[in-house]
């Protein structure tokens, strides 16, 4: 005759949420593209973020380069050179 309780004597709940047992384990490529959902999910999250620090960069680079066309000695007073050796002369700051 089987027991209608388990041997601790304690009531057995079962877990609402659990399903059924898999006969097997998920094959690789199934494994695989469960991998890269949160990887594609953050590729996509980050794109405008992507385009946005290029979009700056170049338009950082353009207007530099324009400034320094138009003032060149202005960058050599910024930026001094270490020990005092600049490409402009001392006659033409």
């Amino acid at each position: 005759m089987t027991r209608d309780r388990p041997r601790h004597g304690r009531t057995a709940h079962l877990d609402p949420y659990a399903g059924p047992r898999p006969a097997a384990p998920p094959s690789p490529r199934a494994l695989a593209v469960l991998a890269t959902l949160p990887v594609a999910t953050v590729a996509a999250a980050s794109l405008p973020v992507a385009a946005a620090f290029v979009l700056a960069l170049s338009v950082g680079v353009v207007a530099g380069a324009t400034l320094w066309r138009r003032y060149p000695a202005v960058v050599d007073r910024a930026l001094p050179v270490p020990g005092g050796d600049s490409a402009v002369g001392p006659g033409e700051r």
